[in-house]
């Protein structure tokens, strides 16, 4: 599980990213993902990406594989489907909307 700072107990891995709106971290415990797990991220909103490539470095960090992102929202005019897309990740959107 990935989690805003300081929500876990044990040891993590942080990771540091830019928000449309600011900065935020995110951290996952550092015995949660084995050397090549296969990880599906699930989020439910997707805008400009930060928290999706946050995500994936952590899994990355953790010695993991990004299967691929599904996200319930995606402001696609905000591009963070397309940005993740064109890293070469696996991305499906249930629901499209504009974000402005």
């Amino acid at each position: 599980m990935l989690r805003k700072k300081d929500k876990l107990p044990a040891d993590v891995h942080s990771v540091d990213f830019e928000l449309e709106y600011g900065k935020a971290t995110i951290e996952v415990h550092k015995d949660s993902i084995n050397e090549k797990d296969s990880i599906l991220i699930v989020d439910d909103l997707i805008a400009t990406g930060g928290t999706a490539h946050a995500a994936a470095k952590l899994v990355e960090i953790s010695k993991g594989k990004v299967a691929g992102f599904i996200f319930v929202i995606n402001l696609f005019d905000l591009n963070g489907s397309d940005s993740l897309i064109k890293k070469g990740y696996q991305v499906e959107n249930l629901i499209e909307f504009p974000g402005h």
